[in-house]
């Protein structure tokens, strides 16, 4: 009877144990998934605080508006340091905020108890992988007969008298990752501090961008184009000639319409001449493209025209022919007196192809500065790829590391003639 008991108090108590088992395995699930749910509340919180706090910072980078500039002149600087110093706290709050959660969900710790525990954890698992190395390596010796005691022991003898090698071998290897960081550092910091400097327009401009081959509006003018329509003006694309040197010049001339898409240009803004006087390649005659232009400026009541300078950018000379036109009409009393002539700067080669970097050299030299946020830099790499006929390697590089992808400095033609210039409607011109 005893030995019956016995069993049937056992087989009593097995559910319970196993009950209680249970219930501990339910309650852990149930920390899990409350902690899992907070992480994920706070997380995306707190990027959803980080991303604003980038959109105000972003916003405030800009050129500030009217009432901006009145609050500034009713409460002092005061106000503008205060809403400064409120942006960077947040970005920085919830930055490190994001860190900390994105690494407990990553190392699946919830306390930083164990967020301890999972570091010594790791740094044992290290030490275990070294040690194991050097197991394998004294076996390896000790079969070769080599004397790998004694260089273990040389080893540490020197780790001992000179620690610092150590230390210097681990900087050694954080270098170029703390470098990496401060590279990125500085250009996130140099796309929010760099202010455009925008040329001076009344609001709805029609803007004339003449320009002498497809695929010049990416290359050379798109900080310029996004900031002109992200600022609602209108502008028109005239290309001189269609690119037809290798045959290709309707499809050249459909490439550029996409790509003024891209750059929020209507396709139906972007004019692409082919005249048998203004070839791809060839010397232009500058009276003859003045006299085109100007019609084009009457036509589409244009108040501005952007082009190149005389060098051009690149120095091809049909770019120097646009403003060698342009030049010829100012100085000739041809463009009407609400018509403004900006151009843009060129720029010695070294400083071409240093990207973003060029901001440090352009920026307060020139009167009129464009500079390229993230979306408007992502648009010009979209509306390179669009002219796909002429995108091989060596634009891809240009993409890149051009400046002229990130940034725009522009000034008007010239001082102002001294012969008056003739209205709008006066001035007759022939066409051929």
């Amino acid at each position: 009877m005893g030995d019956v008991t016995t069993t049937t108090s056992t087989t009593i108590s097995q559910p319970s144990t196993l009950s209680g088992h249970a219930l501990v395995t339910l309650e852990k699930i149930d920390t899990s998934n409350t902690a899992g749910f907070v992480k994920t509340v706070i997380g995306g919180t707190s990027l959803a605080t980080l991303l604003l706090g980038i959109r105000s910072a972003w916003k405030h980078s800009r050129q500030p508006e009217a009432a901006d500039l009145a609050a500034a002149q009713l409460f002092s600087g005061a106000a503008f340091a205060g809403k400064a110093l409120g942006v960077a706290t947040v970005i920085t709050v919830s930055g490190f905020t994001l860190l900390i959660v994105g690494v407990s969900a990553l190392l699946q710790v919830n306390t930083p108890r164990q967020f301890g525990a999972a570091m010594k954890t790791a740094h044992l698992r290290s030490l275990l992988k070294v040690s194991k190395r050097r197991r394998v390596s004294l076996k390896r010796s000790r079969k070769t007969g080599g004397n790998c005691q004694k260089i273990e022991e040389n080893q540490v003898l020197q780790r001992l008298l000179n620690p610092s090698s150590s230390s210097l071998h681990q900087h050694n290897k954080m270098l170029p990752l703390l470098l990496l960081i401060f590279i990125l550092f500085f250009v996130i910091l140099l796309f929010f501090a760099v202010r455009s400097y925008p040329i001076p327009l009344l609001p709805q401009s029609r803007i004339l961008l003449l320009i002498a081959h497809p695929d010049d509006e990416t290359m050379f003018f798109s900080p310029t184009i996004r900031a002109l329509t992200n600022a609602g003006h209108r502008v028109f694309i005239l290309s001189v000639s269609n690119g037809n040197f290798g045959g290709l010049g309707e499809i050249r001339a459909r490439e550029l319409s996409r790509a003024a898409s891209k750059l929020g240009i209507s396709s139906s803004d972007v004019i692409c001449l082919d005249y048998d006087e203004f070839r791809d390649g060839d010397t232009w005659n500058r009276n003859a493209l003045c006299q085109i232009v100007m019609r084009h400026v009457e036509v589409l009541s244009a108040d501005t025209v952007i082009s190149f300078d005389s060098y051009g950018v690149s120095g091809h000379h049909n770019h120097s022919s646009c403003f060698d036109a342009l030049q010829t009409a100012y100085s000739n009393g041809g463009v009407p007196r609400d018509v403004q002539i900006f151009v843009l700067d060129s720029i010695p080669l070294w400083r071409k192809y240093i990207g973003m970097w060029d901001a440090l050299f352009s920026f307060g030299r020139s009167p009129f500065f464009y500079m390229a946020r993230f979306r408007d830099v992502a648009a010009c790499w979209r509306a390179m790829w669009a002219h796909r006929s002429q995108f091989v390697w060596f634009r891809a590089l240009f993409i890149v590391f051009s400046r002229y992808v990130y940034m725009n400095s522009l000034r008007r033609i010239s001082p102002l003639p001294l012969t008056p210039s003739a209205p709008r409607n006066s001035q007759k011109f022939k066409f051929h």
